[in-house]
């Protein structure tokens, strides 16, 4: 959820109130440890998509956990990832540049994602394949995103 209101932010230029978009019913004075927390996160996320390194990852369950919980891990961080992208309706997938759009909808496809019948090893392959397509995919979001803003920047005069 951090992640996609990262990418929000620099898009609408909206600053997220992390806790509402987590919590619609919470009070700030009730959450003061967990907003300070949130906000901890969401500079650590920030800075490691500024950095473009192998810095940034999705948070996901144990490799040694059941196939239907990691799948159900991935489905729910894509839904989070989403939810925080696209949170103020202040722009719509359609309005991502490059191919951003493209990404954010396969990721809506990715988001309903369960575990099939196939054999568990093709399906672990198969997660694999999705964890790294989602975490380049949000990267990707993220640089195209910062890109079109950078490219934006009015122009200095001599």
């Amino acid at each position: 959820t951090i992640a996609g209101a990262i990418a929000n932010h620099l898009k609408s230029g909206i600053s997220p109130d992390l806790l509402k978009l987590l919590d619609p019913e919470a009070q700030h004075g009730q959450y003061g440890q967990l907003q300070e927390t949130l906000q901890e996160i969401y500079r650590d996320t920030s800075d490691s998509l500024f950095a473009s390194d192998d810095s940034f990852d999705l948070v996901l369950p144990d490799e040694d956990e059941a196939l239907e919980i990691r799948v159900e891990g991935l489905a729910s961080w894509t839904r989070g990832y989403l939810l925080g992208l696209l949170h103020n309706n202040a722009f719509g997938i359609d309005q991502l540049p490059e191919s951003g759009a493209e990404i954010a909808r396969d990721m809506m496809q990715i988001a309903e994602a369960s575990a099939g019948a196939d054999a568990e090893r093709e399906e672990d392959w198969a997660l694999g394949e999705l964890h790294e397509y989602i975490k380049v995919g949000a990267q990707l979001i993220f640089e195209f995103i910062y890109s079109e803003r950078s490219g934006k920047a009015a122009p200095l005069s001599h």
